[in-house]
């Protein structure tokens, strides 16, 4: 069977999923990274996302790892932001509402509530007992 025609395979549980970059100036920043790290594979904008909005990248090495350069509010300084400065690494999770207890059962907090991430699934922030963030990210099974 040709590639084209195998099946997705979702990874495990806990598998790194989404590595997402905050910036005021998504084209400069993509810029900056592709300039850096020319094997980064940053897919064409759509109209549903522009490039003044993200700009989505698959990582090189093959291991379906992706990532996004993420646009912060005009109005958002970088010292403000709500979740703190910094990159963030998603994992996915078959349930935010089954991994919540979990976290704060092991000393975490929660501190970006569950959020809808278009028709694609669901996202959230929390911190782990020394105060790193970290996300997690439940893929909508209906689509």
């Amino acid at each position: 069977m040709s590639s084209e025609h195998q099946a997705v395979s979702m990874p495990r549980e806990g598998a790194l999923c989404w590595v997402e970059f905050l910036a005021h100036d998504v084209p400069k920043l993509k810029e900056f990274y592709s300039a850096l790290f020319p094997n980064w594979d940053f897919k064409p904008n759509t109209e549903e996302y522009k490039i003044e909005d993200i700009a989505m990248v698959s990582f090189s090495g093959g291991s379906g790892l992706s990532g996004g350069i993420v646009k912060l509010p005009a109005d958002c300084k970088r010292e403000e932001q709500q979740n703190g400065v910094g990159t963030t690494s998603y994992f996915l999770v078959e349930s935010i509402e089954e991994t919540k207890p979990k976290v704060e059962r092991l000393g975490g907090t929660m501190c970006l509530p569950k959020t809808e991430q278009g028709k694609n699934g669901w996202f959230a922030n929390f911190r782990d007992p020394e105060g790193n963030r970290f996300g997690v990210y439940e893929v909508n099974r209906a689509n």
